[in-house]
């Protein structure tokens, strides 16, 4: 009787372990580190100039560390820029735009809330040379 006794102890322990070693993953586990999300939206632009304008911002799915901006600087949304993103800063490196007419490079700070980014950046057309401060906010 205390051999049948035991062994029920022992199974109703074991099931009982079994049943709380299956619960579900901390959602901890499921949080994307894909620091380019954040970026991935429409966004208000307002330069210093006050210039207003819409840019879109999108994952470059050929590099995983760049962002894709649509009509930055009001140059159309034919024309694309690349960013290189670092948690909250987005890099943009010397390049070109417009065919090569215009050379863009500059950076960006998203703020805390992530709706917003402050960027500073050049644009050379080859005459002029602009120093713009602008600021995004998420649409």
């Amino acid at each position: 009787m205390k051999k049948s006794a035991f062994l029920y102890f022992a199974l109703a322990s074991l099931f009982a372990i079994t049943i709380l070693s299956c619960q579900p993953d901390d959602p901890d586990d499921n949080i994307n580190t894909d620091d380019r999300t954040k970026f991935d939206a429409a966004w208000l632009c307002t330069e210093s100039s006050q210039m207003t304008y819409t840019v879109n911002i999108d994952i470059d799915s050929s590099n995983t560390t760049q962002i894709k901006l649509y009509n930055f600087h009001h140059l159309g949304f034919e024309e694309m820029v690349s960013g290189i993103v670092s948690g909250n800063t987005v890099t943009l490196p010397s390049q070109t735009a417009c065919q090569g007419t215009i050379t863009i490079e500059g950076t960006s700070s998203m703020q805390s809330n992530q709706n917003i980014i402050d960027f500073y950046y050049t644009v050379n057309d080859g005459v002029n040379l602009d120093t713009i401060t602008a600021v995004y906010t998420k649409q």
